[in-house]
């Protein structure tokens, strides 16, 4: 059977009959409580109803107000997280830059200190240039000095054969060498001097700290300077007379720094002459000793 046909069967259904007195039945098996009771149990059945009603829904709108305060703080309390946040990161950004300005100053700082420190190297280096060209103009005058003395000894030794001048008598050409010899032993020892402050500006401001010159080779530049032109038991040196002790002049504060400007550094026992830790030359004449005095373990010019 298809869906029509049994449409069409349930439709041709016979009708169903009902029961006679099936109506008044039903009515007398249904039993109703009394009217009085049920005025007297209405108001607590319709309180109590009221309270079951209300209940839920309260419990839900003080659930939800809850969950609305709770809400509430915790996004205050986010605000405020993600504010000090900020805060916190724009500081840190501060920070951070001011420690880039920082090391960049540093830097700058440093190669200020350099720039200044060249440019006070560079300053001393003209200074010492112009004192090398002085000393070379003097030791050229020196040499013209010697040269000329050597003419007017030779000159004034045939004068006294062709004279027969008596020996013994004042000789003014010995004392004019006697006074060249003096000058190229004063220059002898500015030479020195400007090479120990050529030594001490490459060493921290020390003068040399042994007493025999040889630290000081290559400032040097020769050891004939080390022989003082009266010291005629001397020969024109090398090196190895120099570590040998074959020298005229003597230090006297090896070590010394600079900033004992009066100490004397080298001296000739010969002439009297002391060279000073500030590189001054100072002419005392034999009797030098005098004028000189003890400060702190050092020989010190007496001003």
């Amino acid at each position: 059977m298809n869906e029509e046909q049994i449409e069409k069967v349930l439709r041709a259904a016979p009708p169903v009959k009902v029961p006679a007195g099936l109506l008044e039945k039903l009515k007398g098996e249904i039993a109703l409580p009394p009217q009085q009771s049920r005025k007297t149990e209405s108001v607590p059945i319709a309180n109590h109803g009221w309270l079951k009603l209300w209940i839920p829904a309260l419990s839900f709108a003080a659930f939800f107000i809850s969950c609305l305060v709770v809400v509430g703080v915790q996004t205050n309390t986010l605000s405020e997280l993600r504010r000090e946040n900020d805060r916190l990161r724009t500081a840190a950004q501060g920070l951070e830059a001011l420690r880039t300005q920082n090391v960049e100053y540093q830097r700058l700082y440093t190669q200020s200190q350099s720039m200044e420190q060249l440019r006070k190297d560079n300053a001393e280096l003209h200074r010492l240039k112009e004192e090398v060209e002085k000393l070379r103009v003097q030791a050229s005058e020196v040499e013209k000095l010697q040269a000329e003395n050597q003419k007017l000894q030779a000159m004034n030794a045939a004068a006294s054969q062709q004279a027969g001048a008596a020996a013994g008598g004042s000789d003014f050409f010995a004392e004019a060498e006697a006074k060249a010899d003096c000058i190229h032993c004063i220059n002898n020892l500015k030479q020195i001097g400007l090479a120990a402050r050529i030594w001490s500006n490459d060493r921290g401001g020390n003068l040399p700290s042994v007493s025999d010159f040889l630290s000081m080779t290559n400032e040097l530049a020769t050891p004939k300077i080390l022989i003082c032109p009266a010291d005629k038991s001397r020969k024109t040196p090398d090196w190895s007379d120099v570590a040998a002790g074959g020298i005229s002049y003597r230090m006297s504060a090896p070590g010394v720094d600079e900033g004992n400007p009066n100490a004397v550094y080298v001296e000739c026992p010969l002439h009297g002459n002391i060279l000073l830790v500030d590189g001054s030359v100072q002419k005392l004449g034999t009797n030098y000793a005098s004028k000189l005095k003890m400060e702190n373990g050092r020989m010190v010019l007496s001003r």
